[in-house]
């Protein structure tokens, strides 16, 4: 028969069993001296009352003392097992140079702004602590502490810092699914996004991804119908089918960017095929994210095209000459603080091929070119800035000129002062500028040319429905026309898109083209007009049509002509 416990002595066996697990248990969590001399020199974090100690959650940012956001110090791995070696080193080798979680800057506590820094262009929502999945803040923001330091945290009401930090009249228009990436090698050549800001369309293309890179795939298919297809009086009328295509490959990394181009046309005449068209184009874009304030782009392209009609020294009949441009272009852009230095050179190796009856091979047309350009700005604020340009360039001919004798060789310079609106923003973008040009010829038998200059690309939403675009472009181009050492070509031409209904969108542009040759009595001009209607079916497929006017004026014999082009088509882009 098991024997039975009173109460009384089961209550005097539990208590010393207690108390000698409390021993235990305490001998277990005592720290060690290492850790407790560590514990002891570890900063305090302040309470959102007085010094009061508040355990650190994992939305605390790590104290200035640290560049890693914890919710504690991070275990010593060496501590672990003498003879392991530490699972992620100090100097990690795999972490991003440019991540800005990285720097050595004391971060605010969420619901903290930080304070703009002069020169710091990143947008205010890009500098607010990064949220992390899993945690959900709730409640009102801590108010700011009586003699918290005001390098760490923006301690101004948000609507007053709102006056001064976000773009309010413009602000950024968010991720591109384009990824136009690699805008700044020219400012006015190779910048896409002012076009992009105007060709507002009710789908973008997604692309198709391979690994880090994305595909940009587009085909077109049209018919084309003129009332002058050899720009001549009197006219000839004639219809064509033509066929292009267009790949685009671009990497969507989160430092540096590549992207490669490839484009085609061809067209074939019904009656005159000297009018067909067979060009290409191949062009690679890279950018070098050597610092945050500091990168370095490049383009390299090779182009194959024929000689319009119209073009400065043309052929008037026969066959079209056949240019084919080789380019290079190197770009370093650098930002101080407020204000950015852009260092750019270039070469260009242009090429004419036989025109007319194929009697003219064009060798005295060939060119080398090579320009230096440094151009200055300083941001006001993110959708306003200034700058100023100088450019060189050197203009090189193999043979002189047939039609008198008298080499094209030159050295020209370019200046430019003018205003920069930004290219992110959703409602303005582009730059307008003023300047002075001159191209001083190396002949002495010819004289200088030299004329204001005039340069424009900006884009403006006007609402959600309808978008403007002003463009101008001036330039000193050359000439074989004898006795003329160039010709000044001032371009200035405003074009209006509408949408009527999401998938119906209508686009007109009128331009104005004049041509002052150099010491001689030639006049020339064009006034262009078109018009485009585009009907997006879905997201990849795209019906259009388009007209444009041509009103070619010229004081030479049977120069002055017109023309009427009607172009219906197809596109197909993913």
């Amino acid at each position: 028969m098991p024997r039975t416990i009173s109460p009384v002595t089961g209550l005097c066996l539990r208590v010393p069993l207690m108390a000698l697990g409390a021993l235990v248990m305490g001998a277990n969590v005592a720290p060690s001296p290492a850790q407790a001399q560590s514990q002891t020199n570890a900063p305090a974090l302040r309470g959102p009352v007085g010094d009061s100690y508040r355990a650190p959650s994992l939305a605390t940012p790590a104290s200035p003392a640290s560049n890693r956001i914890s919710a504690s110090p991070p275990a010593d791995d060496a501590l672990a097992s003498p003879d392991l070696r530490p699972a992620i080193p100090e100097d990690d080798p795999t972490s991003d140079p440019l991540d800005p979680l990285l720097d050595d800057a004391p971060r605010p506590a969420t619901g903290e702004r930080a304070p703009v820094v002069d020169g710091d262009m990143t947008l205010p929502e890009e500098r607010t602590t990064i949220a992390r999945d899993g945690i959900v803040e709730v409640g009102e923001p801590l108010a700011p502490q009586d003699g918290a330091d005001p390098t760490v945290i923006d301690s101004r009401p948000q609507e007053e810092a709102d006056l001064f930090t976000t773009p309010l009249e413009n602000p950024p228009a968010g991720f591109d699914p384009l990824l136009f990436q690699i805008e700044d090698i020219d400012p006015i050549r190779t910048d896409r996004r002012p076009a992009r800001l105007f060709n507002q369309e009710p789908y973008d293309p997604i692309g198709i991804r391979f690994g880090s890179f994305v595909y940009f795939p587009e085909v077109t298919f049209a018919g084309e119908a003129t009332s002058n297809v050899l720009r001549l009086t009197p006219a000839d009328t004639d219809v064509s089918a033509e066929f292009s295509s267009r790949a685009r490959l671009v990497s969507n990394w989160k430092a540096h960017a590549l992207e490669f181009n490839a484009r085609g046309l061809t067209s074939f005449h019904n009656e005159f095929d000297s009018e067909d068209e067979a060009f290409w184009n191949v062009e690679a874009r890279g950018r070098l994210d050597v610092a945050r304030r500091t990168n370095i782009q490049g383009l390299v392209a090779h182009d194959v095209r024929q000689e319009g009609r119209g073009a400065i020294d043309a052929a008037v009949t026969g066959d079209r000459a056949q240019v084919t441009t080789d380019s290079a272009d190197v770009t370093l852009n650098h930002r101080f603080n407020r204000l950015t230095v852009q260092l750019r050179g270039g070469y260009d190796d242009i090429d004419f091929g036989a025109s007319g009856d194929a009697s003219n091979n064009n060798d005295d047309r060939d060119t080398e070119v090579t320009t230096e350009a440094v151009r200055t700005t300083w941001e006001f604020r993110p959708t306003f800035s200034v700058f100023g340009e100088v450019e060189t360039n050197q203009r090189r001919y193999n043979v002189a000129a047939v039609s008198d004798g008298f080499t094209r060789d030159s050295n020209g310079a370019r200046y430019r002062a003018g205003i920069d609106f930004g290219s992110t923003g959703e409602i303005v973008r582009g730059e307008v500028s003023i300047g002075y040009g001159e191209q001083d010829l190396r002949d002495t038998g010819l004289s200088d040319v030299d004329g204001v200059l005039i340069d424009a690309n900006v884009a403006w939403r006007m609402s959600e429905l309808t978008t403007l675009r002003f463009l101008a472009r001036s330039d000193i181009f050359d000439t074989n026309t004898t006795g003329s050492g160039g010709v000044l070509s001032r371009t200035a031409g405003i074009e209006a898109r509408h949408a009527f209904r999401r998938h119906i969108v209508a686009t007109a542009g009128l331009s104005y083209t004049d041509f002052d040759y150099d010491n001689v009595v030639i006049e020339e001009s064009e006034l262009r007009g078109s018009l485009l209607l585009e009907y997006y079916v879905n997201r990849e497929w795209t019906l259009f049509g388009q007209w444009d006017h041509i009103n070619f004026d010229s004081n030479q014999p049977n120069g002055t002509w017109t023309a009427d082009d009607l172009r219906i088509g197809a596109r197909w882009r993913q």
